[in-house]
């Protein structure tokens, strides 16, 4: 009996052992998955407080852009990329900021094609005809130059209707070449035109004709994505910020020899005064004397602009994008602004 008493209690220290350590090993892995827990909470505050910080850091930087645009127009009664506001110096910024890394950019949208443009919205329907005509012919040398994913002319004009289409605020399909709602709620998911002017580039790729390859570009194209704008409505683009590309299709007869003969002369510190009136090309040595682009389509005065400030500090990266309006009176409005 006393053996037998013996083995019962040995059997049931073993079993309060088994338990014990069974306890400790739940309260060690408790223990270290709330130190987990605590260890990533503390993270999450940091970088919460990081991101907040950079936040801030890219608002700074939208207001010293606007305010180089604000004293940009004060001085100058012409845009070009000599001004403030395109070369704000990268150490005069890092030395405000402290701690941490802050770049902003500020890009002339007034130099891009305007998308809104291929329909008239102006006060004077006379006028419209001719205007929708002279930017579908711009559109049209741009999308045929080979440097884009366009087969060939009847698709660039098969799109352009269906872009004037998907603007426009009539159910009538553009020279029978365009796409209206009707075409789209044929599709899956189906949706409608926008019936009225864009709101951001990336809508394009809503409209019938345009592909990925066509809006971004790939290895063999360019992509139009960076030549074209939402801003703005009455074509004209700023021949002093304008792409290159762009110049070279602004008028029959303009190749990329006399294209960039015009960028030389415009990046010259010497020629800036030069640059007030949108006429100068006319005096650039080498550039074709028997070719004139159309005064409706130029202007050396710009009013949108695209910012852009990354702010940097403990791997922890924020980018902020906006557009800012600015008229003829200084007045400056904020039409959009992302921080990601």
């Amino acid at each position: 009996m006393v053996k037998k008493r013996s083995a019962a209690s040995a059997n049931q220290r073993g079993m309060a052992l088994v338990l014990a350590l069974m306890a400790i090993s739940f309260l060690v892995a408790i223990t270290v998955q709330l130190f987990s827990t605590v260890n990533w909470q503390m993270q999450a505050a940091g970088n919460m407080g990081d991101s907040v910080r950079l936040d801030a850091m890219t608002r700074s930087a939208l207001n010293l852009a606007r305010a180089a645009l604000y004293t940009d127009q004060k001085e100058n009664k012409f845009d070009s990329l000599h001004d403030s506001w395109h070369t704000i110096d990268p150490d005069r910024i890092a030395s405000l900021m402290g701690t941490g890394k802050l770049t902003v950019t500020v890009d002339d949208l007034s130099g891009r094609l305007q998308v809104n443009a291929l329909v008239y919205s102006g006060t004077n329907p006379a006028k419209g005809p001719a205007e929708v005509a002279r930017q579908r012919e711009l559109w049209l040398r741009f999308l045929t130059s080979g440097m884009f994913a366009v087969e060939d002319d009847e698709k660039a004009e098969t799109l352009l209707a269906a872009i004037i289409d998907w603007i426009d605020n009539n159910d009538l399909e553009f020279e029978g070449k365009g796409a209206e709602s009707s075409y789209y709620q044929g599709l899956n998911p189906p949706y409608s035109a926008h019936d009225g002017p864009m709101s951001y580039p990336e809508e394009l790729l809503l409209i019938r004709g345009m592909t990925p390859e066509l809006f971004y570009g790939n290895d063999k194209y360019l992509g139009l994505r960076r030549f074209i704008t939402v801003a703005g409505s009455d074509g004209k683009i700023n021949l002093n910020s304008a792409p290159r590309e762009l110049i070279q299709y602004l008028a029959p007869g303009i190749d990329e020899e006399a294209a960039g003969k015009l960028v030389e002369f415009r990046q010259e510190k010497e020629n800036q005064d030069a640059l007030a009136g949108p006429g100068w090309y006319k005096q650039v040595s080498g550039f074709p004397g028997d070719v004139e682009i159309n005064d409706a389509l130029l202007t050396t005065k710009s009013q949108y602009f695209q910012v852009q400030a990354t702010a940097e500090n403990g791997g922890v990266v924020r980018t902020g994008t906006g557009v800012v309006f600015r008229n003829d009176n200084s007045e400056q409005q904020l039409l959009y602004w992302e921080v990601r």
